[in-house]
C-alpha cells in the first residue's frame, strides 16, 4: 500500500507536472503568437507610415522643383524688367539733355532774331517796300534776310549734330519765307 501511494502521488506529481510544464507551453504558445502577429502588425505599420512618407518625400520634391521653376521664371522676368527701367532711365536721361540742347539752339535762334541788326533792318525796308512802286518786284525777289538764313543754318547745323527731328523741322520752317501768304494775297489783289 505504501508504494501504491508512491506510485500514486508519484503521478500526481507528475500530472501536474505535466500539467503545469503543458500550461507554461500554451503560455508560451500565446505569447510568441501574440508576438508574432504584434511584429506583423508592426510591420505592416511602419511599412504604411515608410510608404507615407516617401509619397511625402516625393510631392514636396515636386513641390519644391515647382517652386523653382516659378522662381526662375520670376527672376528671369524681374531681370528683364530691371533692364527695361534701366535702358528706358537711359533713354529719358539722353532725351532730357536732348531737348536741353534743343532749348539752347532755340534760345540762340531766338537772339539772332531779336538782335538789333535784325531789327533795325525790318524797321528800314518794310516801310520802304509799302511806299515804293517797285513793291511788286521785291515781292517776287527773294524775301530772305541774312540773319533768317543763319539762323536757319544755325538751326540745321544744331538739328544734325544733335540729330533732332524738332531742331530740324524748325530749321526748315526758318528757312520759308514767312511772307509768302501775304505776297500770294497781294498778287491776288492785284
Amino acid at each position: 500500500e505504501k508504494l501504491l501511494d508512491k506510485f500514486i502521488t508519484e503521478r500526481t506529481d507528475l500530472e501536474k507536472k505535466e500539467m503545469n510544464s503543458k500550461h507554461a507551453y500554451d503560455m508560451l504558445m500565446q505569447d510568441l503568437t501574440a508576438q508574432i502577429q504584434q511584429s506583423t502588425q508592426d510591420r505592416e505599420d511602419k511599412a504604411k507610415a515608410k510608404a507615407k512618407a516617401l509619397q511625402a518625400k516625393a510631392n514636396e520634391k515636386g513641390d519644391l522643383q515647382d517652386t523653382a521653376d516659378l522662381r526662375k521664371s520670376d527672376q528671369a522676368y524681374l531681370d528683364d524688367l530691371t533692364a527695361t527701367c534701366e535702358q528706358k532711365a537711359t533713354d529719358f536721361a539722353s532725351r532730357q539733355e536732348l531737348r536741353a540742347e534743343e532749348l539752347e539752339a532755340i534760345s540762340k535762334a531766338i537772339d539772332i532774331i531779336s538782335s538789333s541788326s535784325v531789327k533795325g533792318s525790318a524797321e528800314k525796308h518794310l516801310p520802304t517796300l509799302v511806299q515804293r512802286g517797285s513793291a511788286l518786284a521785291m515781292l517776287r525777289a527773294d524775301m530772305h534776310s541774312t540773319a533768317q538764313a543763319r539762323v536757319a543754318e544755325y538751326l540745321s547745323k544744331q538739328a544734325r549734330s544733335l540729330d533732332s527731328k524738332v531742331l530740324s523741322a524748325l530749321a526748315v520752317r526758318a528757312s520759308a519765307d514767312p511772307f509768302e501768304k501775304v505776297k500770294k494775297m497781294i498778287k491776288d489783289l492785284i
